[in-house]
């Protein structure tokens, strides 16, 4: 049995002292303090990212066992303790291959970072008109036998594409039997297709605002239809960079903070020094913490979880225990991981322990220090 101290948000925000006992990878009990000693350090649950392509110096599309190690572990550094390794829209071939590696990596038992918890695919069904930092000649139309083949892997967690594609409705229903989650994204579908998209089996949109159309008054798109349909989730690239500061905050006053939760969308360059990089054959350039094409289109971020639980308290105005919610309990949720996302008995050992500034100063995934400052 291991035993860790620390501080945490009580359900009212309120920090109580804990001291928290690990059997086996899971919380096994939980000792609360009479009085708060405030010296101690916040202990979060662990971030859980959806949405990441590499870190490191690694991708997700290298389709290599060392790559996704890296991924891993740099993640972890900054908090995160499950997350979805992220294709983009590349060759059949290429997603094969990152689908095969993946599966053989998910087998075997790993202490070094984050728990890869499955895959997102993020095209190839995407719509041509709004390809953000993806390749066009690898844009293909919604496929439900390739689907088929590729969730018999038993890996898919999440595919992201867009609803209005010819076939879009067969995928979309075939991922939902197998309890995969099925997003809408990179799409210039309008609030009346995503309604028709829900009745599909879309239930979230992937970097709401991004690779969509807009919010207008007349014309609300898909952002209107997750605000008005509470069927819908949505995660969000908080970063100050990829939406407006004053958008995340009415983002989250007019959709509620239970059904938004924080992504990184995060690229090879994250954790990496400013230059050039690459991303799924395109080329990136990163410096002052915005990653771009030559075009000036956004290409992904240098996002790390444990910034993004700081930004959308300072730019969203929400409180600790709701930037809480958002990094770690909303994405477990979703994901139907329902032994992660809270510091409580018998649930999984995923913490993360902060400095006053929010910065990490250790990981702790399934009861093994991964990480310590």
């Amino acid at each position: 049995m291991k035993g860790f101290v620390g501080n945490r948000l009580a359900e009212n925000g309120h920090l109580e002292s804990i001291r928290v006992e690990v059997t086996s990878g899971r919380i096994s009990n939980i000792k609360v303090c009479k009085n708060v000693d405030a010296s101690l350090p916040l202990i979060v649950p662990g971030f859980i990212d959806v949405h990441v392509h590499g870190g490191g110096g690694a991708d997700t599309m290298d389709a290599n066992e060392e790559a996704f190690e890296a991924i891993a572990a740099t993640h972890a550094k900054y908090g995160t303790t499950s997350l979805l390794l992220t294709t983009v829209t590349e060759s059949i071939e290429r997603i094969d291959k990152v689908i095969d590696c993946a599966k053989s990596y998910m087998k075997k038992s790993h202490g070094t970072g984050a728990t890869v918890v499955g895959l997102h695919l993020e095209g190839p069904f995407i719509h041509p008109d709004k390809p953000g930092a993806q390749r066009q000649d690898c844009i293909i139309e919604p496929d439900p036998s390739l689907v088929n083949r590729w969730l018999s892997s038993g890996i898919v967690r999440m595919i992201t594409m867009a609803p209005e594609r010819p076939h879009a409705q067969a995928v979309a229903e075939l991922a939902k039997q197998k309890g995969v989650i099925v997003a809408a994204g990179h799409t210039t579908a309008d609030e009346a297709c995503m309604q028709e998209a829900r009745l599909m089996g879309f239930s979230h949109l992937t970097h709401l605002c991004n690779a969509m159309n807009p919010f207008l008054h007349r014309d609300v798109g898909p952002i209107g239809a997750v605000i008005s349909d509470e069927a819908f989730t949505a995660d969000l690239i908080c970063d100050g960079i990829h939406v407006h500061p004053a958008m995340i905050k009415a983002l989250i006053r007019s959709i509620g903070s239970e059904r938004l939760m924080l992504i990184t969308d995060a690229m090879r360059a994250a954790a990496m020094p400013p230059g050039t990089y690459e991303l799924g054959g395109l080329e990136v350039y990163v410096r002052d913490n915005e990653c771009r094409l030559s075009d000036g289109t956004l290409a992904g971020s240098v996002l790390t979880m444990s910034r993004a639980y700081q930004l959308v308290q300072s730019l969203g105005g929400v409180s600790p225990i709701v930037a809480q919610r958002m990094s770690s309990l909303n994405p477990a949720q979703k994901l139907g991981l329902t032994t992660k996302g809270k510091i409580d008995e018998g649930y999984d050992a995923d913490l993360v322990w902060l400095d006053p500034s929010g910065e990490v100063l250790r990981t702790v995934v399934n009861g093994r220090v991964v990480f310590e400052r």
